[in-house]
């Protein structure tokens, strides 16, 4: 699957599930005399690891220890490890998938509706069951993070940056980072210009007790731009307790926005909600609706725009469109108007890559043509702001629009 994955998708990151391999601890390693102790210190080395160096010195003790030098599956796995063990792939972005058990797999989304007896007309039916569930779910947690809230922990004022933006579940990650402050202790180890270097100890806690391990921070002051070698935030997209210790020690009241993920905000609605199901209510279905409308229009006009210059108008519509629509000022009374008016023409988008004397000779072509007709109507100037009409020329195949403003 990993040649095939890496074809297909050459910039995507593969990882194998953690669960599985560690499932086959027991049939790959149960022969050795010392099992035991072999399976010990290998879940040490795999979940407690905290640096590379500490996982790589340990799999090579552990390795010559007890003569594992022969054991095909282990060999394979070390020869993989970038694509399985926690340690190398935290500093990519998995929203904090891990697979570590069962219950983090996508298994779980059927776990009491289907089973290895459920027939296949049993399945499609459970199927709808499971996801109108999931829906439900998210719909309910979509409600009281906008509704109700954790109680804060402390009086810091990034504490309530992050209340204001993260659903309720983020959040609660984010306090288990403040409440972890507490084991926190740093101190300075390099400064160059506005970029300062922190080691932060911190207590961790794994299955053969607590000890303490260092972190190195790095924070630049000139525009707030913190990292970990803990790799939480890359890995999760949470702020990790060891960056707090050193925003809250330089006094950051507001953390820039770039540290909250849009993905955890519950402020902003996501694209998949956007899809049509059969368990949306069909009177608060309009933005759907609209949606929908909107992508079915966009994708055919992406479809007719297959040519470089129907493809670069398109954008130049669209990047223009965008504009208007985030500009508030724009949506007055005439709103409609205002915007459909400033719209690019297709002649206009090419103009500027056109030369110069072609431009001069089609401007001094059009300034010769006999004018034939011009289509306009008397207006009252007291109540009207816009005038449009056509003029056409004798033997030539153009027509041109005009628009004159009379607010100005």
């Amino acid at each position: 699957m990993k040649v095939a994955v890496a074809e297909v998708f050459p910039e995507a990151r593969h990882r194998l599930c953690l669960w599985h391999i560690m499932k086959k601890i027991p049939q790959k390693l149960g022969g050795y005399g010392e099992y035991k102790v072999i399976k010990k210190t290998l879940k040490t080395l795999v979940y407690e690891s905290v640096q590379i160096r500490d996982f790589e010195d340990g799999w090579s003790k552990m390795i010559k220890n007890y003569s594992l030098e022969q054991n095909e599956w282990l060999c394979s796995l070390f020869d993989d490890r970038k694509r399985w063990v926690p340690v190398y792939v935290k500093e990519i972005f998995w929203a904090g998938m891990s697979t570590t058990q069962r219950s983090e797999s996508m298994n779980a989304f059927f776990d009491g509706y289907v089973n290895s007896k459920t027939s296949l007309r049993q399945f499609v039916e459970q199927y709808g069951n499971a996801l109108k569930s999931k829906m439900e779910k998210e719909n309910k947690a979509d409600f009281d993070s906008l509704n109700s809230s954790y109680k804060f922990l402390t009086q810091f004022i990034i504490e309530r940056q992050f209340h204001e933006s993260y659903t309720n579940a983020i959040f609660k990650l984010f306090q288990d980072e403040l409440k972890g402050m507490l084991y926190c202790n740093f101190s300075m180890f390099k400064t160059d210009g506005t970029l300062s270097t922190f080691h932060v100890t911190d207590i961790f806690q794994g299955k053969l007790g607590r000890r303490r391990v260092l972190y190195t921070v790095s924070y630049n002051e000139a525009n707030c731009d913190i990292q970990c070698s803990c790799h939480l935030f890359e890995f999760r997209g949470i702020v990790c307790r060891h960056m707090m210790k050193i925003l809250i020690d330089k006094d950051v009241k507001e953390i820039p926005s770039r540290y909250i993920l849009s993905r955890w905000r519950k402020d902003i609605k996501h694209r998949h909600y956007y899809v049509t199901n059969c368990y949306d209510d069909f009177k608060s279905g309009e933005q759907v609706k609209k949606f929908d409308q909107l992508s079915g229009n966009f994708y055919e006009a992406a479809h007719i725009a297959k040519s470089q210059e129907k493809y670069e108008y398109l954008m130049e519509c669209i990047n223009m469109v965008k504009e208007q629509l985030t500009d508030e000022s724009n949506w007055g009374v005439h709103y409609v108007t205002k915007s459909t008016r400033n719209l690019l023409s297709p002649v206009k988008v090419s103009e500027g890559k056109e030369d110069n004397t072609m431009q001069d000779q089609r401007d001094s072509s059009l300034s010769n043509m006999p004018l034939n007709k011009v289509n306009s109507s008397s207006v009252d100037m007291q109540t009207t702001t816009s005038i449009n009409g056509t003029i056409s020329f004798d033997g030539n195949s153009l027509m041109g629009n005009y628009s004159f403003s009379l607010n100005h």
